[in-house]
C-alpha cells in the first residue's frame, strides 16, 4: 500500500509513505503542507491516526488508542483535528488541539457517531450518526453543544462535505433506489 501525492492533473505522483498493511482517509490541512491519515498496524491489531508533515518528512501519531482511530478532519485554520474514535466503546466523535494535545470528546451517544466535517468558517462540525436508527447528517458546534439533525429525505445520508461558502452539504445518499451524490 502506498499512499501518493500527485499535482491536481496527476501528474509527477509521489510515494509519501509505503506499508504492507492498508493506509486510509486522507485528509490534507488548509495550507497543503500536511495529511491526517490512518494508518493500518495488522501486526499490533490496530489503527493509528498520523499526521504527517510534507515539508520536513516528520510524521507524529496523533491517536493509537485501542479500538477506532479514524476518519480524520481538519480545522479550517489548521489548529485542530476531528475524528473518530473508540477506546470508550462506543464510536464517537473527538476534537485534537494539535498545539495543546489536548482531547476532547465531542460526541456521547449510544450511536455510532462518525465522518466529522468542520464548516469553512469552523463554527460547526457536521457528522454521521445513526442516532435516529439510519445513518443521517447531523451538525454541532466544535464543543458538542447545539447538536439538530440536518437531513431528512432518503433513507440514509451520509459523508457529508460543506460547499466553499458554508451555505450548502454534498453527501452520498440512499433513497431506496440505491446510492448516489446530494445536495
Amino acid at each position: 500500500y502506498r499512499l501518493n501525492v500527485a499535482d491536481f492533473d496527476g501528474q509527477n505522483p509521489q510515494s509519501i509513505v509505503s506499508s504492507r498493511d492498508p493506509i486510509l482517509s486522507p485528509a490534507w490541512s488548509p495550507d497543503g503542507s500536511k495529511l491526517a491519515y490512518v494508518y493500518f498496524d495488522v501486526a499490533r491489531g490496530r489503527t493509528i491516526l498520523r499526521t504527517h508533515d510534507l515539508n520536513i518528512g516528520k510524521i507524529t501519531d496523533i491517536s493509537a488508542r485501542a479500538g477506532i482511530n479514524g476518519a480524520p478532519s481538519w480545522s479550517p485554520d489548521g489548529t485542530k483535528l476531528a475524528m473518530t474514535l473508540s477506546f470508550r466503546g462506543n464510536p464517537d466523535i473527538y476534537v485534537y488541539d494539535l498545539g495543546s494535545k489536548s482531547l476532547n470528546q465531542v460526541t456521547s451517544s449510544g450511536a455510532i457517531d462518525t465522518e466529522a466535517v468542520w464548516s469553512p468558517d469552523g463554527n460547526y462540525i457536521a457528522f454521521t450518526s445513526d442516532r435516529g436508527g439510519k445513518p443521517q447528517i447531523y451538525r454541532m458546534r466544535p464543543d458538542g453543544s447545539q447538536t439538530e439533525r440536518v437531513t431528512f429525505a432518503g433513507e440514509s445520508n451520509q459523508r457529508a462535505n460543506y460547499s466553499p461558502d458554508g451555505k450548502e452539504m454534498a453527501m452520498v445518499q440512499n433513497t431506496g433506489n440505491g446510492f448516489q451524490i446530494a445536495v
